[in-house]
């Protein structure tokens, strides 16, 4: 790796098209942060700055965190990755294979068809005209958009990427714990992760230094995506979480105190080859493995919702995470590839 600054900072400032970064950057080896900086507004009728502090929707880039809640309840025994879905969630789903497990789930390789399926439509937005977002509060709640769909292949016949199978992770964490989702997450990870600024924070009850999401209409102005996304994260996504936090969770997972150092291996290795192009050639439990050969380039986690992206990602080689959190949902790809390049990660 190679770290300049000030050609950092003025690679951020150069991000413009298709439109200015909002968010934060953050790089660190070990304990040592190397380069922090925050751009854009957090509430823009506010005047609000972003700072290096900010909390940040993550849509998709929380799933291991949900991963993480179930392999610890392997881990202690409680349910095993070969258990089937309908042995711990008592929820019914008349069209879905009965044989269905918790490793399908985690890997994106159950079947099922999901609530959002990209390869019919793109407009997530779109989802949540009939299903209004304040009426999506819990993972129970996501049932009604998937709950009876029939089976796109069966269960460990490929990989197809399923916001659906972690909602029905999150369900079954939820029955194995005997707490609502959000309760879990805070007891498997963020306590013991040492995250203290991360939670599933209703749209309505945001804490301080909480960043909105900004969708940016055809017109050039400017809205919240509070009415595109639910009011509440999920199992598959939504969290709100902190660069500085997701540095804790990186080292407290390569350090082993989430998981024993077996079941992180577990969690860490390519479980499933994917069949796309990189980085995402390959899908461990919840977290995207780039291995572009027989060595793994990096581990990384990543979400795109309206008004929202993110990538942060863990480079083995040179022991250093790089976070992007962005509350725009546009600036953050061309932005995180610029920023791989200048530092020859």
């Amino acid at each position: 790796m190679r770290l300049d600054p000030g050609r950092l900072s003025d690679c951020i400032e150069a991000q413009q098209d298709p439109e200015p970064f909002s968010g934060v950057v953050r790089l660190s080896r070990g304990d040592e942060v190397l380069f922090e900086t925050a751009r854009g507004p957090a509430v823009r009728s506010e005047a609000v700055p972003n700072t290096p502090g900010t909390r940040f929707q993550t849509a998709s880039g929380c799933k291991i965190f949900t991963a993480t809640a179930v392999c610890r309840l392997v881990e202690r025994g409680a349910v095993a990755f070969d258990t089937k879905l309908a042995d711990c969630v008592g929820d019914t789903f008349p069209n879905h294979d009965p044989g269905i497990t918790l490793g399908q789930l985690l890997t994106h390789t159950s079947g099922i068809t999901s609530y959002f399926e990209e390869d019919v439509s793109s407009d997530y937005e779109a989802l949540w005209r009939d299903l209004p977002v304040y009426r999506v509060r819990r993972p129970r709640d996501f049932l009604p958009l998937f709950q009876d769909k029939p089976m796109k292949f069966p269960p460990g016949e490929r990989f197809d990427y399923n916001d659906g199978g972690y909602i029905l992770l999150g369900l079954a964490v939820e029955s194995v714990i005997g707490k609502d989702f959000p309760a879990c997450i805070a007891e498997t990870v963020f306590e013991p992760a040492d995250m203290d600024d991360s939670g599933y924070f209703p749209a309505d009850r945001l804490p301080e230094r909480t960043a909105r999401g900004y969708i940016r209409d055809p017109d050039g102005t400017w809205r919240t995506n509070v009415f595109a996304v639910p009011a509440v994260g999920g199992p598959d996504g939504g969290a709100h979480t902190t660069a500085g936090d997701l540095d804790a969770f990186w080292r407290a997972l390569a350090g082993n105190r989430l998981l024993g150092r077996a079941i992180t291996d577990t969690l860490l290795e390519p479980r499933v080859a994917t069949g796309l192009r990189p980085p995402h050639t390959h899908y461990g439990y919840g977290v995207w493995i780039d291995r572009p050969g027989t060595a793994v380039r990096k581990r990384f986690v990543e979400g795109s919702d309206p008004g929202v992206a993110m990538r942060s990602a863990f480079y083995p080689t040179d022991d250093v995470v790089l976070t992007v959190l962005g509350n725009t949902g546009s600036a953050v790809w061309p932005l995180w590839r610029k920023l791989e390049a200048d530092l020859d990660l």
